[in-house]
């Protein structure tokens, strides 16, 4: 609802007329890259987060009336004719109902648990929620000891537009922000499936049912499966932005619209913002569209473009303060990152939450090493097929971006370590190979090959989507959900002790109990996430049910639950109370040379 609301004007009156054939299919995209931008200039502006959410929606609703009366219809209601397209609704309807089915697919783990949680493993899941709950009450740049999550984390200081649109979201449903972030992974995946139809229409000229072969192939991956599901959730928003920021560079550079300049600029800001190693990415395609058709045209390739008017500048002066702290945030993410390039930097700190290498055919969508060895084979015919057949321009622009992705796979896999970039640039890349291999599978002479070879190339993505599917679980299980009643009774001012496993159950007893002065005499340790205190001495302990009660513990239990039993410590314990609600950060300046949180 609010992606449709903020996106149906933009859309309307910024799309250019090429793309209207398939307005209906940015309606949606377009919408949320708004909802985040239009969000953080109101409230890095002070606003607070209720009132901007609600100028948001009126302002939206207002300018899509003035939309709809300058040019009246439904999405597709008047196809662009003068741009000598014709499409229909039934066309756009199937790619509709693939993003759904795709986001649908995203969230089986959920639905077979039967309630909504938090599903797969990533361990960033319990801050993305505390920041979205943060987000909805404070300024990015304040901080507030009763939140589960009192501050924006400062290696996230480009974020918070995505995780305001999180919010915005998360009050929207009337629901808690761990409740949505698992649906709203499967609306982004689906988003970004459509990205990729678009891609492959209107970059690579694939007729409908072969755009749809590149949904199913891209939607299906492994990789983005696993990508959006454990969920990464700032990769999982610049995976959605990635296709669309390089079809509309494209069409900036070639068709000169405006419109399509201020929408390439707001999806690779939002791509920036929320995952600035992926930045070069539609960057090399933007630089090749844009230097072939400066050759096409003569000119030099080496002129600046200068500011025609200069009454412009009222307004790209406060837009460009108000998001000068996210924007300083992505240089500093950048400036950080590009350290590891030098082959004698350790990657030690760099791992993340991944322990080994994922395989590289899991990228392409292939499950066992036979079907990838063929299937490697077939993608690489159907990359030199598009390629060739598409113009020059987007031959070198798509096949530089897909370049990159090689280069750097190959220079990270043999560094110690270095499964994390690894992953990261495969991650971004490989979908764009997969599509541009489809689409020119889809070209082969023979139509019946061309059927034979995506429908296996879809069965081999579909068995890998099943693995992942089938060892992904929730993370935040009603067990854990349940302390929120230990939470609700006890008093504001009641320190717990928290011994249970320093390990994800941790960092989510910390949001579950965030009412309450928290501690620990083990404590995650050796991460850049905040941590509770350390203190042996509390006025309640909680441990699991499978656990001895603690020898400093006194009397019955105070409280018993499915997983959980909460007994009352020991007075005079030795070293005083040290519980807070003050999270312990670990991470106190951009330039430390710990792995910043992504």
């Amino acid at each position: 609802m609010l992606f449709a609301i903020v996106g149906f004007a933009p859309t309307r009156l910024l799309l250019p007329a090429r793309l209207r054939a398939h307005e209906l299919l940015w309606v949606l995209p377009i919408g949320a890259i708004g909802l985040a931008l239009e969000l953080a200039l109101l409230v890095y502006a002070f606003v607070p987060f209720d009132f901007a959410l609600g100028i948001v929606v009126v302002a939206n609703l207002a300018l899509g009336v003035y939309a709809w009366r300058r040019d009246p219809g439904l999405p597709l209601a008047r196809s662009a004719v003068e741009a000598g397209v014709q499409t229909s609704w039934r066309s756009l309807l199937v790619p509709l109902y693939l993003a759904a089915l795709i986001g649908a697919i995203a969230l089986v783990p959920m639905f077979r648990g039967g309630f909504v949680t938090v599903i797969g493993n990533g361990s960033d899941a319990h801050l993305a929620v505390g920041t979205a709950q943060f987000l909805q009450n404070h300024h990015p740049n304040s901080f507030a000891e009763n939140e589960p999550v009192d501050r924006v984390p400062l290696v996230w200081r480009s974020k918070p537009p995505i995780y305001l649109a999180f919010g915005a979201v998360a009050r929207a449903a009337g629901m808690e922000p761990y409740a949505v972030i698992a649906t709203l992974q499967g609306v982004l995946l689906g988003l970004g499936a459509l990205g990729f139809w678009l891609l492959a229409r209107e970059l690579l000229g694939s007729n409908l049912w072969a755009a749809g072969a590149v949904m199913g192939l891209v939607g299906l991956n492994r990789i983005t499966l696993f990508t959006g599901m454990h969920p990464y959730f700032n990769q999982t928003w610049g995976y959605m932005a990635l296709p669309f920021a390089i079809v509309l560079a494209w069409y900036v550079v070639r068709r000169r619209s405006r419109g399509a300049m201020l929408l390439f600029a707001s999806f690779l800001g939002v791509l920036a913002f929320a995952y600035p190693l992926a930045l070069p990415i539609p960057l090399i395609s933007a630089v090749v569209f844009w230097t072939f058709e400066r050759r096409r045209q003569g000119r030099s390739l080496l002129r600046i473009p200068r500011l025609r008017n200069k009454r412009n500048l009222l307004w790209i002066v406060p837009v460009f303060l108000l998001l000068l702290l996210p924007l300083q945030g992505v240089l500093e993410k950048v400036s950080i990152s590009t350290r590891v390039l030098a082959p004698g930097y350790s990657l030690v700190n760099w791992g993340g939450d991944l322990t080994a290498f994922f395989p590289e055919r899991f990228f392409l969508g292939f499950d066992s090493a036979a079907a990838g060895l063929v299937g490697v084979l077939l993608l690489g015919t159907g990359l030199v097929v598009a390629l060739r057949a598409a113009p020059r321009d987007i031959r070198w622009g798509l096949g530089g971006i897909v370049a990159f992705g090689v280069i750097a796979a190959l220079y990270f896999r043999p560094r110690e370590y270095g499964w994390y970039f690894h992953f990261k640039a495969l991650a971004f890349a490989a979908p764009l190979a997969v599509a541009i291999a489809a689409a020119g599978l889809a070209r082969l002479r023979l139509t019946w090959v061309s059927v034979v070879v995506l429908i296996f190339l879809i069965g081999e993505t579909r068995n890998g989507a099943a693995q992942e599917i089938g060892a992904t679980f929730d993370q935040l299980p009603k067990s854990m959900l349940e302390l929120k009643t230990v939470d609700a009774r006890l008093p504001p001012e009641a320190s717990v002790r928290l011994d249970i496993p320093a390990d994800g159950r941790m960092l989510w007893a910390g949001i579950m109990l965030s009412g309450q002065p928290l501690c620990s005499q083990r404590p995650l340790l050796q991460t850049s996430y905040p941590h509770v205190p350390i203190s042996r001495a509390a006025d309640y302990v909680l441990v699991e049910n499978d656990w001895r009660k603690p020898f400093d513990a006194v009397g019955p239990p105070v409280m018993t639950l499915d997983r959980y039993t909460l007994y009352r410590l020991a007075p005079a314990l030795p070293g005083g109370d040290r519980c807070s609600r003050k999270m312990v950060q670990t991470v106190t300046q951009t330039h430390a040379g710990g792995k910043p949180i992504e």
